[in-house]
């Protein structure tokens, strides 16, 4: 498998996911016209969305009018999105949904968003299995086993909001990011994979970093610390044509159900 991280931050969200015959696209935050050079290379034969807000499907309108493709999500979400109707595939939570030779998982998690779901999703060929966890402030009820790859936000530090001297602005920001509704601060993140990882685990990959932070590698460093026997990838805020991420490692493929 091979991951091509379009972009990530607060300001866009969309990463490609292929294997030997399947393409998905993970969220489409970026509009078509600023990475249809990039889009009009490569094949996409779906597209996951987690939730509606503007960072994850600012892009989708423009490219169904220029891709002719489905776009998966819970039924709440897609009456959120504005496409043709025909091209919206509604999926339930927590069931399994072939999507070419990947097999897709949708489970639910607390954000601010009308119906919001991240995925796991198991190539059919290797067994390999990524799990895309982003925009979220609690999925503690949840457990995850023999995770390979993992796509996880790590959107801000919760020491950032604990000064005396905080603005009405960033107290009200402090408020959201820190509930269950909000995002995943790297103390969450790194609490979410040590009941996780394990021997199986061979990259983590951090997304979804605030644009707000410019020192990005301080996190990967961070986490890298803490799971010394895994590859920790950081993703730079911005749009970048060709960053890729090897996700090559086989292992035998297991019962998925």
């Amino acid at each position: 498998m091979l991951l091509k991280s379009i972009s990530s931050s607060s300001k866009g969200n969309i990463h490609i996911l292929e294997n030997e015959d399947t393409s998905l696209l993970l969220d489409c935050g970026i509009p078509f016209e600023r990475i249809k050079n990039i889009l009009n290379k490569q094949r996409i034969d779906a597209v996951l969305i987690t939730h509606e807000h503007g960072d994850h499907i600012n892009g989708c309108e423009s490219l169904a009018q220029n891709k002719n493709i489905c776009f998966y999500s819970t039924r709440k979400t897609l009456e959120k999105v504005n496409i043709p109707n025909f091209m919206k595939k509604a999926i339930e939570p927590f069931k399994t949904h072939l999507i070419g030779s990947f097999k897709i998982v949708p489970f639910e998690v607390k954000h601010d968003a009308v119906h919001p779901i991240n995925y796991l999703i198991k190539d059919n060929f290797s067994g390999t299995q990524l799990l895309y966890i982003t925009d979220t402030g609690y999925i503690d009820n949840l457990i995850f086993k023999d995770i390979d790859y993992f796509l996880i936000e790590c959107n801000f530090d919760e020491e950032w909001y604990k000064k005396d001297d905080l603005t009405d602005s960033e107290r009200f920001k402090a408020r959201r990011l820190l509930s269950w509704n909000g995002h995943l601060s790297i103390q969450k993140t790194i609490r979410v994979l040590e009941k996780t990882v394990n021997i199986n685990t061979k990259k983590i990959i951090l997304c979804h970093i605030s644009s707000g932070f410019k020192n990005y590698l301080e996190f990967q460093e961070k986490i890298q610390q803490k799971f010394p026997s895994q590859k920790v990838v950081a993703l730079k805020q911005g749009i970048f044509e060709d960053r890729k991420i090897e996700l090559l490692d086989k292992k035998e493929v297991l019962d998925f159900e």
